[in-house]
């Protein structure tokens, strides 16, 4: 497998502050990636002013509009020529023997097509007490097959996560809608289509060492709820729709089926929460039409008759990567 080449893209906006120390984590990797393409997003800074020297070691493209985290990393996939892909953000920061890693494991792995790695989450005051970036020679590595992660991923979809992970392009091509790899309509939820639509058809393994940082940031926290679900809804209803065709495991899509309509009943709550009673009934009307489930009529009639309803809640042990406190 040494004619496998590796490109990584990294999509940025407004990145000035982090991008050098994500292009240098690239670069110091221990296998370092054949190609680096940057995919500036039309944001308000000067990227190559602020990466300076680092510009004649990658492809820089700048977009003359702003097209979105999902039109970045399309652009950046055309333009790549690697057998491997990796996408990342311009804050991530990879611990240096990931490439490494991974492209070892699907080198000895022809059956697996994805490969992706945990992670550390910290904010930028906390990023400086990980120290121990190394990862092991003989990395503690979980195998899925086909759909076998699905479940675990709807419940928490921050882990596995684009960033950190390493997918043969054989794969990427199989996933293809007019050329792209990623929604560019969807503007919100563009990796949860791209993460589901390979769990569900392809092996992955998983290494379950640390192999980067999530750089968190504090408005990330508190983005709009109803909008973030809403989207979810759509991601849920064009995965079914792409797979509808292929040879997917029929518990994958009673699960991603399951998963839409629950987002749905919680669009129905959030909207309800904001004193949007009628737009919630609306909701949950066209939902139980569509598909009749005692759940989304119970909590119809608990909405309209301003019952309280029990809140779900995720605990912090749900949390299935590493947080740095």
């Amino acid at each position: 497998m040494a004619s496998e080449t590796i490109s990584i893209i990294i999509p940025a906006y407004n990145s000035s502050g982090t991008i050098c120390e994500t292009v240098d984590a690239v670069l110091n990797q221990t296998r370092v990636p054949d190609e680096i393409i940057v995919v500036d997003d039309c944001g308000p800074d000067d990227l190559p002013a602020a990466l300076g020297e680092r510009m004649k070691h990658i492809t820089y493209i700048r977009h003359e509009t702003n097209t979105g985290v999902a039109g970045a990393r399309n652009t950046g996939f055309l333009a790549s020529t690697g057998s491997l892909i990796s996408f990342h953000d311009g804050d991530d920061i990879l611990f240096p023997k990931f490439m490494e890693t991974a492209s070892r494991v699907l080198a000895e792995r022809p059956d697996i097509q994805l490969c992706f790695g945990a992670f550390h989450s910290a904010f930028d005051d906390q990023i400086p007490s990980i120290t121990d970036r190394d990862i092991p020679e003989n990395p503690e590595l979980t195998i899925y097959k086909a759909g076998e992660i699905l479940q675990a991923y709807l419940y928490d979809a921050t882990s596995p996560l684009i960033n950190f992970g390493l997918t043969r392009r054989s794969t990427l091509e199989q996933i293809l809608k007019d050329g792209c790899v990623l929604d560019p309509a969807n503007r919100m939820t563009p990796d949860f289509n791209y993460m589901l639509e390979l769990f569900v058809q392809f092996n992955l393994a998983f290494i379950e060492n640390p192999c980067g940082i999530w750089r968190l940031r504090a408005n990330s926290l508190s983005q709009d709820q109803l909008a973030m679900w809403e989207s979810r809804v759509h991601s849920l209803t064009s995965v079914l729709k792409a797979i509808s065709s292929r040879p997917v495991a029929k518990k994958s899509v009673e699960l991603l089926e399951e998963n839409q309509r629950a987002s749905v009943r919680y669009c129905g709550k959030l909207l309800a929460l904001s004193g949007k009673k009628s737009a919630a009934l609306k909701v949950l009307l066209k939902e139980f039409f569509a598909h009749p489930r005692i759940k989304t009529a119970a909590l119809f009639v608990l909405i309209a008759l301003g019952l309280r309803y029990r809140k779900q809640e995720q605990k912090e042990g749900d949390w299935r990567g590493s947080r740095i406190k």
